[in-house]
């Protein structure tokens, strides 16, 4: 018996084809924050993509994610900026977007979650409101918002509370509002601009005091993803 392994080679890489195709998931989500400065709307805008793959060798997890994006800035004109994070799982588009998702029973396997996305993502244009104002849900399905005491500084970065952008920006100025969007614009770039020591960032990791200790706050690393 002839053995044709130029076919075989064919249909091994078409059934690897039909198999990738079930593979990963991309969706771009647009989320923007508007802050009301004693009496102005303030907004800032960034585009994120998350993409679900499912793991090649799932030694420890089914499925790998990515996350790509730069935080939100909004500028409050002699008070700062106020930077929006991606440091939650529930910012992922599956948490954001769950009404969009197909109901079915039971927990979702990595398929179910790369329908779901990319059901969403045909979605195009379908908006949702974030409570991220009144308490007791503070933090929940929200960017963690932060600034810089000296925006030359990276090792000056606070935690901002949603709640109460007046403790740190000044008399009358509050959060108004966080909505994101479902979109095919490409991911938002070039926030080393406004911080260009994000490129130097090594200058700053080490306490000269203490060579094992890094001077900087683990939510630096949420300001820019690639």
């Amino acid at each position: 018996m002839r053995i044709n392994y130029k076919a075989m080679v064919t249909l091994l890489f078409a059934g690897a084809s039909l198999t990738g195709c079930n593979r990963s998931a991309e969706v771009h989500y647009r989320v923007t924050v508007e802050i009301d400065d004693r009496g102005t709307v303030r907004s800032g805008s960034s585009v994120w993509s998350f993409t679900l793959t499912k793991s090649i060798v799932p030694l420890v997890s089914p499925y790998n994610f990515r996350f790509q994006g730069q935080a939100v800035a909004v500028q409050l004109p002699g008070r700062g900026t106020l930077f929006a994070l991606f440091k939650s799982v529930e910012m992922y588009p599956e948490n954001l977007f769950g009404d969009l998702r197909r109901p079915r029973p039971g927990p979702p396997r990595f398929s179910d979650r790369v329908k779901d996305l990319r059901h969403i993502k045909e979605m195009s244009g379908a908006s949702a409101k974030l409570d991220c104002i009144n308490p007791p849900w503070v933090g929940v399905n929200c960017p963690t918002l932060v600034r810089f005491r000296n925006i030359n500084d990276p090792t000056t970065i606070e935690v901002v509370d949603p709640d109460n952008l007046a403790a740190s920006f000044g008399k009358d100025v509050r959060l108004k509002s966080v909505t994101v969007q479902i979109t095919s614009d490409p991911v938002t770039t070039g926030i080393e601009k406004t911080l260009p020591w994000l490129n130097n960032l090594n200058r700053y990791r080490k306490d000269p005091d203490n060579p094992f200790t890094s001077t900087l706050s683990p939510d630096i690393s949420y300001i820019r993803s690639h």
